[in-house]
């Protein structure tokens, strides 16, 4: 069994524990698609405050790793291909937090910020922050 006292004091132990995760997700352990602990088996394994575990999938989240699905979870987040969105010249790009009617006409993850892109010609492309790539033309 971990415990509290398998985490480097000079470190928030917050921050190890969402590295920790975040290797178990980039080495397999935790697969795209699978459940992750919950806040309570996680507290009972490490020997956590819920505030720590809570802090640690918060920024989990964040970085888009994790997704929750309410009533059902927190999932290790399914692999998206990632868009590369080459700028014109006088191409706008604003990121933010959708309203509900972006976030189901762009297909986000509650929690997930988009990005617009407002083209020259003033069409608007959105896209999930977590998996697009914005570079200058």
């Amino acid at each position: 069994m971990n415990s509290e006292s398998d985490f480097d004091p000079d470190v928030a132990t917050w921050k190890q524990l969402a590295d920790r995760l975040r290797q178990a997700i980039r080495s397999g352990e935790l697969a795209p698609g699978q459940r992750v602990p919950t806040e309570l088996s996680l507290t009972q394994e490490y020997g956590l405050s819920r505030l720590t575990v809570r802090r640690a999938l918060q920024q989990l989240r964040s970085e888009g790793l994790i997704v929750v699905v309410r009533s059902r979870g927190t999932f290790v987040r399914s692999e998206r291909e990632r868009v590369v969105v080459i700028l014109g010249k006088g191409d706008q790009v604003q990121a933010r937090m959708p309203d509900p009617d972006e976030r189901r006409k762009y297909r986000l993850q509650e929690g997930e910020p988009v990005v617009l892109v407002t083209r020259t010609g003033g069409s608007v492309e959105g896209y999930g922050a977590h998996g697009v790539t914005v570079v200058g033309g």
